[in-house]
């Protein structure tokens, strides 16, 4: 037979399957025989308004008189009017026919080898998938319905198998054919999966910005929302894989690829400090010759941990330094380099001082600054500095810092 003529139709038939595989008599449990029924109400919501279209009430009944004429359904009638649209048992079989629709048994028994066969791949899709297969267990719906469950799975293991470094919209193309389907449709759903199972804790404490908190967990898998370059500027010298020597200078600020990176040999500064710069602007007006610039762009990803890493590894006895905003996100980024790298950065004109010498070019705290200080605070961290804020009602962005004090050269590095 074919599917129902119209959505009327469809919808008491799905809610007549539905009531059935809720039931004992589904399960096998039942000492006595259940009859499944809908009221009229739930599929026309009008249908005993004294004022409903008259029309819309009509084609309902027309569409339910054509399931009763086929022997799909029994309607109980009285006055004129349908009081109830009742299942013919024997007929439940031609509903799953008719709709299309897969028996619960059976999708039950698809749903958990699906599960099944991810356990073992990865801890975090390891502990997704025994999450769902608990839940299946106890008679509970998964998470996701089968199709959309096959596709996150699918999707959450490619990214953390990644290696290489691609770009969003490349993984995009590469799974769905089209630039714009994984940001549209699929990137929050399975960050939050991965979130929620990863360990990834402490690179996202403090983080209330969804779009930061996906760029972290997929920049941690190598897949970037743009390419990765990571900006320079000091007295150094980088030697690359080809054998090629950089020499950086102050006035020779250079910009890497995530390949050269990866390939060098050989890192050398030629500086007694280097310093993270959380902005553009800032690190371009920097130009003290004592100290080796590193541009962050907010929240460091994985190359720029690496780069850090690197140049911290091979020149022992530079001083670390971050300059950011003063406000509360401007030391969540100082906290997530710290324990990205394990490197005991010192702020750099982020104190109290420099709040009271500039607070004519300050702004108020918002909502999330105010929540971003107190959490920092209940750890004990920059107590001082944000108790100031909270009280002042202040934040300061640091390039008029770096703009008054004339690039703050060298005489401001201990």
């Amino acid at each position: 037979m074919k599917s129902p003529n119209n959505k009327n139709q469809e919808k008491v038939l799905q809610l007549l399957l539905d009531q059935y595989e809720k039931s004992k008599t589904y399960t096998g449990d039942n000492m006595k025989k259940q009859t499944f029924s809908v009221s009229p109400e739930k599929i026309c919501s009008n249908y005993s308004d004294s004022f409903a279209d008259v029309g819309e009430i009509k084609d309902f009944e027309r569409d339910m008189q054509e399931l009763s004429a086929k022997e799909l359904v029994k309607l109980i009638v009285r006055d004129g009017e349908i009081r109830r649209i009742a299942a013919i048992e024997e007929k439940i079989p031609e509903y799953y026919r008719i709709l299309g629709r897969e028996e619960k048994r059976k999708l039950l028994v698809r749903e958990r080898k699906i599960y099944e066969s991810y356990v073992g791949k990865h801890p975090t899709l390891d502990q997704f998938c025994r999450q769902q297969l608990v839940r299946l267990e106890r008679g509970n719906k998964a998470e996701y319905p089968l199709k959309r469950a096959e596709e996150m799975l699918n999707l959450a293991a490619k990214i953390l198998e990644n290696r290489e470094e691609i770009l969003e919209r490349e993984l995009s193309i590469s799974l769905f054919g089209d630039s714009k389907i994984f940001g549209n449709s699929y990137r929050a759903a399975v960050c939050n999966i991965l979130e929620k199972n990863g360990d990834y804790g402490e690179k996202l404490y403090g983080i209330t910005n969804a779009r930061e908190k996906e760029m972290i967990i997929l920049g941690e898998h190598n897949i970037l929302a743009n390419p990765s370059y990571i900006y320079l500027r000091g007295h150094g010298e980088f030697v690359l894989g080809n054998g090629t020597i950089l020499r950086v200078a102050p006035d020779y600020p250079i910009a890497l690829s995530a390949q050269a990176v990866e390939g060098m040999t050989g890192v050398r500064i030629l500086c007694k400090a280097a310093m993270t710069v959380e902005n553009l602007t800032t690190f371009h007006r920097m130009q003290s010759e004592e100290v080796f610039y590193i541009y962050l762009s907010g929240y460091h990803n994985t190359l720029k941990q690496y780069v850090i890493k690197r140049l911290a590894t091979e020149n022992q006895t530079l001083k670390w330094y971050h300059f950011g905003d003063l406000d509360p996100d401007g030391f969540f980024i100082l906290e997530h380099l710290k324990r990205g790298t394990g490197i005991a950065f010192e702020p750099f004109h982020m104190g109290i001082e420099d709040l009271v010498k500039y607070r004519d070019f300050g702004k108020g705290l918002e909502e999330n600054d105010r929540k971003k200080a107190k959490t920092l605070m209940e750890r004990g961290l920059y107590r001082k500095e944000l108790s100031y804020m909270l009280q002042e009602n202040i934040k300061l962005e640091q390039e008029i810092i770096s703009w008054k004090e004339k690039g703050l050269n060298e005489s401001t590095i201990n």
